[in-house]
């Protein structure tokens, strides 16, 4: 049986923001551009209150969205482990990291 997959939204006016600390599974994402294009990063913690915007971290997933765009990701299978990793400087959790466009971006995770 799979997890229990919720949803976890980032407000459109913060750059970067801690959605989950603790291990988690990534399921999917829907990112919408609020205006122009944009961009950001679905990435690990540096620390319980940072986002790591590290492309080491072996979980460093970049979105780029067009204008007036939506894009979509269901991961199939067991999704993407963001729990530590040896070596990584990754500690357990999952955030959104560099979101300067004011991207609305809802993580499916299981937690």
């Amino acid at each position: 049986m799979k997890g229990d997959v919720k949803p976890v939204a980032a407000a459109t006016n913060v750059s970067n923001v801690v959605l989950f600390a603790g291990p988690t599974r990534l399921r999917g994402f829907i990112a919408q551009s609020t205006g122009s294009s944009g961009n950001a990063i679905i990435n690990g913690l540096s620390n319980s209150t940072t986002v790591s915007v590290s492309t080491n971290t072996q979980v460093y997933i970049p979105i780029s969205v067009g204008a007036g765009q939506v894009e979509t990701l269901n991961i199939p299978e067991d999704g993407v482990l963001y729990a530590e990793r040896n070596g990584t400087g990754t500690i357990d959790g999952i955030g959104i990291a560099s979101n300067t466009s004011a991207l609305l971006i809802t993580l499916f995770i299981d937690k």
